[in-house]
Order: structure tokens, then C-alpha cells, then sequence
């Protein structure tokens, strides 16, 4: 009995140091750990508007005047906290596109449209 119990208890915790020690990884490619997160897009503007804004995030981002800039919101535990990406023209990128983004990179585009996934359904034969 104590040989079992001794077993389950060393398997429990084998099992939270190996899922503790992972973090996300969406859609295989972007991962958690190197700054990639899912925000919501708020507002696309154009560059002139988003240089005309205080403050000093992205500000690095190379703009043209056609350029247009996204909003992203997003949450992090229990802070809403925004995000600034350059839109690739022709992307169709649009307010209420739910996106993956590198929080931690200003260097842009680095914004990828998320991809629903639809719901398994059974298969009949």
C-alpha cells in the first residue's frame, strides 16, 4: 500500500514539473515564452495619426504615409494592455480581427490573423 501510494505521488509530481515548466505555443509556430500573444484589434489608423499620439511605444516602427497602424488590446492576468503593429497591405486586417502579435518586438509586421478553429464533428462512415 505505502509502495503505491509512494508511486502515485512521485508520478504527480513528475507530471507538474514537466507541465509546469511549458508554456503555450499557438498554432505550432508562435510561441509564449518568446513573446507572442492573442489580442483583439480595436482600431486601424493611419501612421500620420498614430506619430501625432504621446507616448513612445513601437515608435521605431518604419512608417510611410500610406501605412496604416492596428490597435491591439489584450489581456495580460488582470491588466487590459495595448500593442501597436504595422498592417501588411492587402492583409484585409480590420477592427474585431482577433490576432497573434510579439508583444515584446517593435520591429513590425509581426501581427498573424488567429485562425478559428471550427468544431469537430463525428464522421459517419
Amino acid at each position: 500500500m505505502m509502495k503505491k501510494t509512494m508511486l502515485s505521488l512521485v508520478a504527480a509530481l513528475a507530471f507538474l514539473m514537466i507541465s509546469g515548466c511549458s508554456t503555450p505555443v499557438y498554432e505550432n509556430r508562435f510561441a509564449w515564452n518568446e513573446g507572442w500573444r492573442v489580442g483583439k484589434v480595436t482600431k486601424v489608423i493611419p501612421a500620420d495619426e498614430f506619430l501625432k499620439m504621446g507616448g513612445s511605444r513601437c515608435r521605431q516602427m518604419d512608417l510611410g504615409p500610406t501605412d496604416q497602424v492596428a490597435v491591439i488590446r489584450w489581456r495580460q492576468v488582470t491588466r487590459t494592455r495595448g500593442h501597436f503593429a504595422k498592417v501588411d497591405p492587402g492583409s484585409g486586417m480590420s477592427v474585431g480581427d482577433e490576432v497573434y502579435f510579439n508583444a515584446w518586438d517593435c520591429e513590425q509586421p509581426k501581427m498573424v490573423r488567429k485562425i478559428p478553429h471550427e468544431p469537430q464533428t463525428e464522421r459517419t462512415p
